[in-house]
């Protein structure tokens, strides 16, 4: 007899094309956040196998809610600024 695994929606590993079309970014830009540390956090299977846990990139989508866009942060640091 086969023993069944179940497995939760938020414990699910999605590929990088998965998480890409999810969140609306190029596979390019996923790649970049992952080398300099600032997206979701990934899992290697092997090298050249990375999977994200579906509540790990929502958790990182709720987090960056709060933040403001990069924009808007060089505009408020210049407002502060003299001349």
């Amino acid at each position: 007899m086969r023993e069944t695994h179940t497995v939760d929606a938020g414990d699910r590993l999605l590929r990088t094309q998965e998480v890409a079309a999810w969140l609306a970014v190029s596979k390019s830009t996923l790649v970049r956040w992952r080398q300099s540390f600032e997206g979701p956090d990934v899992y290697w299977l092997s090298e050249g196998v990375p999977r994200y846990r579906a509540s790990d990139v929502e958790r990182w989508l709720a987090g960056r809610s709060a933040a403001r866009p990069r924009a808007l942060r060089r505009v408020g640091a210049r407002a502060g600024a003299t001349r």
